[in-house]
């Protein structure tokens, strides 16, 4: 007999915080495999490392992107190339590399932030 775990909207404390990185909540992420907005804040100093993540397409974030990335609404946004942990404010580009990371619903605004749906295989 099967029992439903969760929506599968977000991961229930399923992220480890690789050990002296910051996650801000709110802020998008690569770990594991996963896109994710970040529903914790984790210090770099904080020994708790596990969090949640929003790992869906249903909802768009505003999230601070690259300076000196710039799309336009309806872009596909993916990582800078290499394996491993990805911060969606230093390591996101328009460049076609990978699986896609996230979708532009909303350009860049004066402060950073670009409104984004978050993309993953399967979702």
């Amino acid at each position: 007999m099967g029992q439903l775990k969760h929506d599968g909207i977000g991961s229930q404390g399923g992220f480890t915080a690789p050990a002296g990185q910051v996650i801000n909540f709110g802020d998008l992420y690569r770990l594991n495999q996963w896109n994710h907005i970040a529903l914790s804040k984790i210090g770099s100093a904080d020994t708790a490392r596990s969090y949640g993540g929003e790992i869906g397409p249903a909802r768009v974030w505003y999230v601070l992107l690259p300076a000196a990335l710039n799309p336009a609404v309806g872009d596909v946004l993916y990582w800078t190339t290499g394996a491993g942990f990805k911060r969606g404010d230093t390591d996101l580009s328009a460049t076609v590399a990978g699986s896609p990371a996230c979708k532009v619903e909303e350009a860049k605004n004066a402060n950073g932030y670009a409104a984004v749906r978050v993309l993953n295989i399967g979702v």
